[in-house]
């Protein structure tokens, strides 16, 4: 059995690989690892239904987390899937304690009060310190933010490392992070370890898929790897871990905002205040960046909205609309939602219910900023999975599946595990999906 580490970045691209051979922390990981390029996701690519995946090994029908956030019209959604009570299958970490193994988690969504993870500090927080909801203003420091959230040592590690914090947001969430990392490493040495960075999605959302800013999040990202690594080794755990680098989805550029939710309330599915916000709705689009889930409250709603949104099929500004069965079957996709719309190239869909159809695309919510995700797991660049350490023979592969990362991850560490509860596979096993891509001189970087 060995230790494992694991790092997400979140929105690192295979396509971003090149770059990474030229650095420092990431080189050292490369060259020595098995490389499992374009990873296929789960639809919509967003990166808490992606990060459920990843830890549990099963489709997002299975695991019960649909979005990022938890619909609500009024607040705009303010709640995202922080509790791990969401999560409706065994994940690694249970895996993990139920065969004695020791636990931590650091930044890594869907983990809130996780009982499995003996130190935990979870990504949460409120979007602003004070959120208008309905007319109530509503505070929370962040003591109050994490003392409910951490789990076993996790809130001890919160308040060694808080003066990190100007807010909780990128970049210095992401420092904060590793700090909590360096520590447990150091002296906790737990036998798995997560966490997830997310300064280089960040960057994408503001500045663009190709943006100077994502190559310099790169390069940060980098360098907060070493830092873990160098906690290894000096903690003397380095040579028997199992050490994953991995990315969750991809990006899109966006240069419009299509606001489905104008066409529902002209047609009195929404209702609103002066304010342009909800006050209650029959119907309406939750936005997951470049696709949209469609809520309605009974069949005569839906009947309704399909009617009021046929304008946006006709006018080429949605390019796809799956039904619910479609989308269990395509995609293994299922909620509340009666179906689901994807947008046009180029348009990312915003939850504005006044003004006009369609804006410029803006960079105020990452689900409709100048690049975004949400997409259809085929489109665009895709994300990477390497795994580097012991029993691990280098090599390039191609045809591995998001869930397939925490079966592979397991039996590499040596984690027992049910496959039959999984939907993934173990990508290094004799037989599986994964095909060996011939590594050239060139493709080395």
């Amino acid at each position: 059995m060995h230790r494992l580490f694991v790092m997400s970045v979140d929105s690192l691209f295979t396509d971003d690989l090149p770059e990474l051979r030229h650095l420092p922390a990431f080189s050292e990981v490369l060259g020595r690892a098995a490389v499992f390029e374009d990873v296929e996701c789960v639809y919509p690519t967003l990166t808490y239904v992606c990060h459920a995946s990843v830890m549990s090994g099963c489709w997002s029908d299975r695991h019960g987390v649909p979005h990022n956030q938890v619909l609500d019209p009024p607040t705009g959604d303010r709640d995202w899937y922080w509790g791990y009570s969401a999560m409706r299958v065994p994940t690694v970490f249970d895996w993990a304690k139920r065969a004695g193994l020791s636990t931590a988690a650091v930044g890594w969504p869907v983990t809130a009060g996780a009982e499995p993870i003996d130190s935990c500090v979870p990504e949460v927080w409120e979007a602003d310190p004070e959120v208008v909801c309905s007319g109530e203003r509503l505070s929370a420091s962040l003591d109050e933010i994490y003392g409910g959230a951490c789990t076993g040592g996790g809130y001890a590690l919160y308040e060694a490392h808080k003066g990190m914090l100007r807010n909780n947001a990128t970049p210095w969430l992401d420092e904060f992070d590793i700090a909590c990392v360096e520590d447990l490493i150091m002296h906790e040495r737990p036998d798995v370890l997560f966490t997830h960075q997310a300064q280089l999605d960040h960057a994408r959302h503001e500045s663009g898929v190709l943006a100077p800013e994502a190559f310099e999040a790169i390069r940060m990202h980098d360098a907060l790897l070493g830092r873990c690594i160098r906690a290894m080794k000096e903690a003397g755990t380095y040579d028997d871990t199992v050490i994953v680098v991995l990315g969750d989805h991809g990006h899109l550029r966006v240069d419009y905002r299509l606001s489905p939710n104008v066409l529902l309330a002209r047609a009195g599915l929404i209702d609103v205040d002066k304010r342009g916000v909800p006050t209650g709705w029959r119907a309406y689009v939750q936005s997951c960046g470049v696709s949209g889930q469609l809520f309605a409250r009974d069949e005569s709603a839906l009947a309704a909205a399909r009617e009021a949104l046929r304008p946006l099929v006709i006018d080429g500004l949605v390019a796809d609309v799956f039904e619910k069965g479609e989308l269990r079957e395509r995609f293994h996709l299922d909620g509340d939602f009666s179906l689901m719309v994807e947008a046009a190239p180029n348009y990312g869909i915003g939850g504005e219910c006044v003004g006009d159809l369609v804006t410029p695309a803006g960079s105020e919510d990452y689900r409709y900023a100048v690049s975004t995700h949400g997409h259809l797991p085929f489109r665009g660049p895709k994300p990477p999975f390497v795994v580097a350490g012991p029993g691990v023979v280098p090599g390039r592969f191609a045809g591995a599946r998001l869930v397939d990362e925490a079966p592979t991850m397991m039996a590499l560490a040596g984690i027992p595990f049910d496959a039959a509860a999984l939907d993934g596979e173990d990508l290094l096993a004799e037989g599986s999906r994964a095909v060996r891509v011939p590594t050239s001189e060139f493709a080395r970087g």
